[in-house]
């Protein structure tokens, strides 16, 4: 018997939707509000003319917890995925670097091979003694773990590429577990031309057979609404209120009752449901920082000019782009035979109006036109396009993120709102955090009201 008390969970990505799923495979009432016309946030996908595109970037599944990643594979269906052996470049003086750029470095000149091991092992030595100055930002972050010759090459000029900030103003709470932190072993290996790999638990990825990444979402929905749970699209919500133990959630015209709400809607929004908010806490919202996305996608007619690889990152501030991905090489079913696909993704602050205003077609012939200039296709080739822009994409933890968090959530977990997920909880979080994350909430979830 399904218990009385409902849960109305705020948001269909995959935070909202893999919440609600646990939810309602524990038999709760469950309903999901997303303000959209369909479910997926950043894990959707578009066919066109039989070129399927993940419009949100481009999104694997793996994880360093083993278990987690089984999770994930046994839901999903192992005979749904494909697996893969990463083959990733990084691009660099007209040349493709193997990923991570210290695993690749054997394919850089005899100089520049010997300056960077020279300085990587200089700043081993001084960060042993202790005579290095511990790093307060991500700039001197690089510099304290990678020194200044391969972090200057590449890890600098990327991130300032992705972030759009001046890296000594971003602080270090997102670092771990996600910039890749190598053993001096294996740089001397690479130095030496014998291979290496970093960022193992990356190293082996899966990827949906069909459908693209928003294979999953589907599944998701499959599954909530076997386990009678409800997802209202269309449906963005105007207001909460709480009033006699029960949650009253207005959308234009209609209102949801609820016991109790997670909501997985960026915290910058979530907030303007209120009216009661304080000045204290609105100048917390407004430092919390984000970037947002452009992704363009490319259907080409032939085969990919480089075979088998997976993405290539470029670090080059005159390259609108900072990652492409050629989504065909994740699975053949993502474009017509003896075709291929690709998306480009461009990261931005939100606050760059003159890039906001600028024109879909403008962007997507730039990205054309270079990856022809980078010989990765050939224009004429060119079948359909397509272009998508995502406000909130990644978080960006500026040197006010601590203190800014702490205020923002201290007040919405006194209105007796959970928050969930990348933009609910405003972490950086990978699909495989959040998989894990909404086990777990809804483990504790269960044991808090129900003592099961």
């Amino acid at each position: 018997m399904k218990r009385t008390r409902t849960i109305a969970v705020l948001g269909a990505g995959l935070a909202g939707l893999s919440l609600a799923y646990n939810f309602a495979k524990n038999n709760l009432d469950v309903i999901v509000l997303e303000a959209t016309d369909k479910p997926g946030g950043l894990l959707k996908s578009i066919n066109i003319d039989g070129y399927t595109f993940d419009i949100g970037g481009s999104h694997i599944i793996f994880s360093k917890d083993k278990n987690i990643l089984n999770s994930m594979i046994n839901f999903l269906g192992r005979e749904n995925l494909v697996k893969h052996y990463r083959n990733t470049f990084i691009y660099y003086n007209g040349s493709l670097i193997k990923y991570p750029f210290e695993n690749g470095i054997y394919a850089l000149s005899p100089y520049e091979r010997y300056i960077i091991l020279k300085d990587i092992i200089e700043t081993y030595i001084k960060r042993g003694k202790g005579v290095l100055e511990k790093p307060k930002n991500l700039y001197e972050w690089f510099i304290y773990v990678f020194g200044k010759e391969l972090s200057r090459r590449y890890l600098i000029p990327y991130n300032e590429k992705i972030w759009k900030r001046d890296l000594r103003s971003l602080s270090l709470e997102w670092v771990k577990g996600r910039v890749p932190h190598p053993p001096l072993d294996d740089i001397i290996k690479s130095a030496v031309g014998i291979p290496t790999e970093g960022y193992k638990h990356q190293i082996n990825f899966f990827y949906p057979l069909m459908n693209g990444i928003e294979f999953f979402i589907n599944k998701l929905v499959y599954f909530i609404k076997k386990y009678k749970g409800k997802i209202y699209c269309k449906t963005p919500i105007n207001r909460i209120d709480h009033e006699d133990g029960k949650f009253i959630i207005s959308s234009n015209n209609k209102s949801f009752e609820a016991d109790y709400v997670f909501s997985t809607i960026p915290l910058t929004e979530l907030i303007n449901l209120f009216n009661d908010v304080s000045n204290n806490v609105r100048s917390a919202i407004d430092n919390l920082d984000y970037n947002s996305l452009i992704v363009v996608g490319i259907g080409v007619k032939g085969s990919p000019k480089i075979k088998n690889i997976h993405w290539i990152y470029f670090p080059q501030k005159e390259i609108i782009f900072h990652r492409i991905a050629f989504l065909s090489n994740y699975s053949p079913n993502m474009a017509p035979r003896g075709s291929h696909s690709i998306i480009a993704e461009i990261s931005y602050d939100p606050r760059d109006k003159s890039f906001i205003r600028r024109g879909d077609k403008s962007i997507i012939n730039e990205v054309i036109d270079q990856l022809s200039e980078l010989k990765l296709l050939n224009e004429k080739d060119v079948e359909v396009y397509g272009l998508w822009r995502w406000k909130y994409a990644y978080i960006v933890y500026n040197q006010y993120y601590s203190s800014s968090i702490k205020t923002v959530l201290e007040y919405i977990n006194n209105k007796g709102i959970y928050v969930h997920g990348r933009f609910g909880s405003w972490k950086y979080l990978n699909m495989d955090h959040i998989w894990k994350d909404s086990m777990e909430t809804n483990r504790k979830f269960m044991t808090r009201s129900f003592g099961v």
